[in-house]
């Protein structure tokens, strides 16, 4: 059996991959950077956002991601993981933002040089085709209860020569994720264990503060960047996270090769 090896350098956890997707985990880390204070409202800048709460699980579920495709696809995607916990460096803002401590530079320096540097390569090998997906965790959002969300700030990181609407199409990511049907892990999933994405279609808002951030506006200048937001379930139920692991695989998989043909 392959499998998914990674290197580290500045709590930075990378694997350079064979295919046309590239996985970001900006907020799933849990370490703290050697002689690097934690970040301040008071010393962050006027008009960046300032959050210091864990993404939990979203490392080990982009992992599993990555592996999964591997399983699929005998390739692997190109997969970057910031180790470092947010409290230290938020990865998801611009530099300006996300840290107030300088001795987090580096840090920071190295998770978006590795992104930037295989987004590139990813490109160069895949005919300037491909994807980025930044996957991150929700607590949800009571207005519309879904277990997914779907982030491209209404079509801006996205290409022009690809159309948003292709993502709700049947074989869009939108299409296969809602189109999964299986039996269901507990009681409580009722008869059936299915995924409620958001937005409910091509026309329907994104809910604003989970429709995408620095990562993919920052990417999407070169290639198609969609922010995931996965609610706790999806990303800390250690089953859960085993069965959405293989669905999104497939999703991703199915999708991108539509898009992004290898």
């Amino acid at each position: 059996m392959q499998i998914v090896t990674y290197a580290n350098r500045r709590l930075v956890k990378r694997h350079r991959g064979t295919m046309p997707i590239i996985l970001t985990s900006p907020h799933g880390g849990n370490q703290s950077p050697a002689n690097v204070s934690e970040r301040s409202r008071s010393a962050t800048p006027a008009g960046c956002q300032f959050k210091t709460g864990r993404d939990t699980g979203t490392a080990e579920l982009t992992e599993l991601v990555a592996q999964r495709i591997l399983d699929m696809t005998a390739l692997s995607p190109y997969v970057v993981i910031a180790r470092f916990h947010r409290k230290f460096i938020d990865a998801n803002r611009s530099r300006g933002c996300a840290f107030t401590d300088q001795s987090a530079a580096p840090f920071y320096d190295e998770y978006h040089r590795r992104i930037d540097g295989y987004v590139d390569q990813l490109l160069q090998q895949n005919g300037g085709r491909g994807f980025l997906f930044d996957i991150h965790g929700t607590n949800g959002n009571a207005a519309d209860p879904a277990d997914i969300f779907l982030g491209t700030t209404d079509g801006d990181p996205l290409l022009q020569t690809f159309n948003r609407a292709a993502l709700f199409e049947q074989h869009g990511l939108h299409g296969l994720l809602t189109s999964v049907r299986r039996q269901p892990i507990r009681a409580s999933q009722g008869n059936t264990l299915t995924y409620r994405v958001s937005p409910a279609n091509a026309v329907a808002a994104e809910v604003g503060r989970l429709n995408g951030g620095f990562t993919v506006v920052e990417y999407g200048t070169k290639i198609n960047s969609i922010q995931l937001e996965l609610v706790r379930a999806l990303r800390t139920d250690s089953q859960m996270r085993q069965v959405f692991a293989e669905d999104l695989a497939a999703a991703m998989v199915n999708f991108v090769r539509r898009h992004a043909p290898f």
